[in-house]
Formats: C-alpha cells, sequence, structure tokens
C-alpha cells in the first residue's frame, strides 16, 4: 500500500499516466475511479478479481492493475478519508 502521506496531486498524475498507457482517455479515468468508489465505499471484503468483474458489468472494458488500484485506494485514503486494510494471502 501506498503511503498516506503520498500527495494526492502526484498520485493524480501517476494514476492518469499510468491509465492512459493503457489506452484508457484521461476523460473516462475520473468515471472508472468513481465506479471503484461506488464499489467499495460500504467497506467490507474485496479482491482486485472481484472489482475488475463488477466493472466488466457496469461495462468497463479496462481491468485495473495491482499499482493502479493501490494509486486509487491513496486517493480514497487522502481525500475522502476512506481507511484500507490489506491482507496478503498465499
Amino acid at each position: 500500500m501506498l503511503a498516506h502521506t503520498e500527495n494526492s496531486t502526484d498520485v493524480c498524475a501517476t494514476l492518469l499516466w499510468e491509465m492512459s498507457s493503457r489506452g484508457i482517455k484521461s476523460s473516462e479515468i475520473s468515471n472508472l475511479v468513481k465506479d471503484v468508489y461506488k464499489l467499495v465505499e460500504d467497506g467490507g471484503s474485496f479482491t482486485l478479481e472481484w472489482i475488475n468483474e463488477r466493472l466488466a458489468e457496469r461495462g468497463w472494458k479496462y481491468q485495473i492493475d495491482d499499482f493502479c488500484f493501490e494509486l486509487i485506494l491513496a486517493l480514497f485514503e487522502n481525500e475522502l478519508d476512506y481507511s484500507v486494510n490489506t491482507h496478503t494471502i498465499h
């Protein structure tokens, strides 16, 4: 997980760069982030695979990778005071 103290502007710039390099239009990125938030806003347990499946059900053809998901979660933590606990499963 990225440090909570990461600058949100830097996180946004990195996220924009990473996602646009994967073919996601900059105009779509904010809507994708909003949809991710709608999926996780109530908390609970979820995996990246589960999130990508739900995004596909919502019509998204893009898959979020681990790095972009960490960037999105860092934004939620920094800007929305969203708390994230992660667990590694082997």
